[in-house]
């Protein structure tokens, strides 16, 4: 049962992700997810599964675990799924393509941004739509484990702050380059400022990482078997930081 705190702020949350899915929600133009199967992705899904045109779109090479939890997410969902198989000379054509965008940032960043791309160049639509924000928003990554609440809020405007300013930035140019438009509804103002409104001790992951956006996104209507599925980063779930890796001296 949820406590008397989580729910206001579930409820504050659900006003602010209604009004930014209100504008996705309405019949148009055809739309693709860029669907790695975990939560962040399939809440996005099971929000606009009664959508025309939706079309979900995995990245990763062939056994890659996002092409495994893509698929069987799509089919818990019910919704058209389309992989984008990826490999090795795939990943140094678009490195080379994007080269401009890579250049000044960080490794990590430029794995996550070659992933990006990657499926972006694969969008069988003009607009793509993508999770991004989530993990920034609701402490997603490992290094949030074992942190205080002084030392995870600072690490969580930190990182909030480079997506903002560097990372999304860039994803914004490399889809413009490729001939697309992203957008993340995770990023939203309206929805970022109740997000953050959340008491941080709330957003610690304890034992798992997200555990109030998963309580959240179940409270929400989403299949537990997908709301708890663990899920790696992007550029490591999909295969493409391996791919990197191995390239030859």
């Amino acid at each position: 049962m949820l406590e008397p705190e989580e729910s206001r702020y579930f409820d504050a949350l659900d006003a602010a992700f209604e009004r930014t899915l209100a504008p996705y929600r309405s019949a148009g133009a055809p739309l693709t997810l860029l669907y790695s199967g975990g939560v962040d992705s399939s809440l996005l899904a099971w929000e606009l599964r009664s959508r025309t045109g939706l079309v979900l779109l995995t990245v990763g090479t062939p056994e890659s675990p996002d092409l495994a939890a893509g698929r069987s997410g799509a089919e818990l969902l019910g919704l058209p799924w389309t992989p984008a198989v990826v490999n090795a000379a795939d990943a140094d054509r678009m490195a080379r393509a994007i080269a401009g965008d890579l250049r000044g940032t960080r490794a990590v960043t430029r794995t996550v941004l070659l992933a990006l791309a990657l499926a972006i160049e694969r969008c069988p639509t003009p607009q793509a739509l993508v999770g991004q924000g989530a993990d920034e928003l609701f402490l997603g990554y490992a290094h949030f484990r074992g942190l205080d609440r002084e030392q995870a809020t600072a690490r969580a405007e930190a990182d909030l702050a480079r997506l903002h300013e560097e990372d999304w930035p860039h994803t914004l140019e490399i889809a413009a380059r490729l001939g697309h438009t992203v957008t993340a509804p995770f990023l939203d103002a309206d929805y970022v400022a109740v997000a953050r409104s959340v008491p941080i001790e709330l957003r610690l992951p304890g034992g798992e990482p997200k555990r109030f956006f998963r309580d959240w996104a179940l409270r929400r209507g989403l299949p537990e078997e997908i709301a708890a599925r663990p899920k790696r980063a992007m550029q490591y779930g999909s295969g493409v930081d391996r791919l990197r890796r191995r390239r030859p001296a």
